[in-house]
């Protein structure tokens, strides 16, 4: 029968599930250490192989839904009860509200860093846990001023400038979403499409020149030497050179039942964290969804040091969280949706072009000489540029890779994901809100 259809649109859609793109996120993953190791150039860019594999996905989709739209879908939300209930706030199994498929990952990798904050290790931190608080909230507040100003200078409204300045970059998905109606009622027309097309571009380029700044600091400011494949690194942060993402799985599979207390006392931990996270919000605080439980896991471990505890270790939370924090990446990449960054407006893709370049100067020359111009430092800007433009976990999938190549950095890993997971978030909300308040 004549539809009267052309056959090459009757096409039917190719759909990518959560759960397809969830197993489809290891093989992209593990090509993307395959170009790392083999691509000169990229492993000396430090890119996360996640990232080098989902982008590559992700412009393969692009291009896909660009000549044949419609063909290619990718649906990324779940109402899995079972998958999902770890960090859902309710005890029955009864069917969610659909929600990202990797939150559970998400979750599950900040509840890591959580569980090894331990209080004798983060008072180590002092003097330049503050001085780099600082430095992400004025890069928080250059975001937000050279956003309006750029976006005036280009005639357009100034409110997509700080949509696409440190609202969608320095706060992420997560930010963009939360004040983009805040943003419609103040005048700026399609302020959810600007701010994940912009916190995407931010995911992309964080990911990218993180790398980049940080090897350039370690090898070319400091001269230090790529360490010698097997050589010995000590303290948090180093993952063995060659190791990956199966390596990492195969090694807690071998360790059996240390694995298994520990993804325990996490899952636990996600869970309870599940019911502050709704407290807090009911209370009207505003807060990061995996925070409640970065919370409780932080008081576990703080309870475990207290009484003298010897079982929870460093180095297996340190395992289990960065086969989380890959496949997140993973997944989180191949579900970019390009097609909305691909046709943004020219003025925001010059605005989001023009904080890059500032925040890479920045990192380059100013937050590495205010941290103390050392490796530590080094890797520290390398993080300010992962969550100033993306999001904690690229900075720390960035920061994991130079210590994997260079040595391990503790006091980096220590004050990161504090400031980057937590405080800035206090001081990106204010600087957001008050700029609203000025340019609406």
């Amino acid at each position: 029968m004549n539809t009267g259809v052309p056959a090459q649109l009757a096409v039917p859609a190719l759909t990518v599930g959560p759960f397809t793109l969830l197993a489809l996120a290891v093989p992209v993953l593990l090509l993307g250490e395959v170009l790392t190791r083999r691509v000169g150039w990229l492993r000396r860019s430090n890119v996360p192989p996640a990232i080098v594999g989902g982008l590559l996905i992700a412009v393969g989709l692009l291009a896909a839904s660009e000549l044949r739209p419609g063909w290619v879908a990718v649906q990324g939300n779940s109402a899995a009860a079972w998958w999902l209930w770890p960090v859902l706030p309710q005890w029955d199994l009864s069917v969610p509200r659909p929600t990202d498929v990797e939150r559970p990952l998400l979750i599950l990798f900040f509840t890591c860093i959580g569980l090894n904050a331990s209080w004798s290790v983060a008072r180590q931190g002092g003097r330049p846990l503050v001085l780099y608080l600082l430095l992400a909230a004025g890069i928080a507040v250059m975001q937000a001023v050279s956003g309006a100003v750029i976006a005036r200078a280009l005639g357009e409204n100034p409110l997509m400038g700080l949509m696409a300045g440190n609202v969608a970059l320095m706060g992420g998905f997560g930010t963009a979403a939360g004040f983009a109606p805040d943003f419609d009622k103040a005048g700026l027309t399609g302020a959810a499409t600007v701010g994940v097309a912009a916190a995407a571009f931010g995911v992309i380029a964080g990911g990218m020149v993180a790398g980049i700044v940080g090897g350039r600091l370690v090898e070319r400011r400091l001269g230090r030497k790529e360490r010698k494949e097997g050589e010995a690194t000590e303290g948090a942060g180093a993952p063995d050179e060659g190791e990956g993402f199966l390596a990492e799985v195969a090694a807690l599979v071998k360790s059996g039942r240390g694995t298994l207390v520990h993804l325990a006392v996490l899952v636990v931990s996600m869970k309870l964290g599940a019911f502050v996270s709704l407290y807090l919000q009911r209370a009207g605080i505003t807060f990061p969804v995996y925070m409640g439980s970065m919370m409780v896991a932080a008081v576990v471990r703080n309870t475990h040091d207290a009484f003298r505890g010897g079982w929870l270790r460093t180095g297996q939370t340190d395992a289990i969280g960065s086969v989380a924090l890959a496949w997140l990446l993973a997944v989180v990449m191949i579900d970019l949706q390009l097609n909305q960054l691909a046709h943004a407006a020219v003025p925001m893709l010059v605005i989001l072009a023009i904080q890059v370049l500032l925040l890479g100067a920045l990192a380059y020359w100013v937050v590495f000489r205010v941290m103390g111009a050392d490796y530590e430092a080094a890797v520290m800007s390398a993080g300010m540029i992962g969550f100033g433009l993306g999001a904690t976990s690229n900075a720390l999938a960035t920061m994991r890779v130079l210590a994997g190549r260079f040595g391990a950095a503790p006091r980096a890993f220590l004050i990161v994901p504090i400031v980057g997971a937590f405080l800035v978030d206090f001081a990106n909300a204010l600087v957001t809100t008050t700029a609203l308040n000025l340019f609406r």
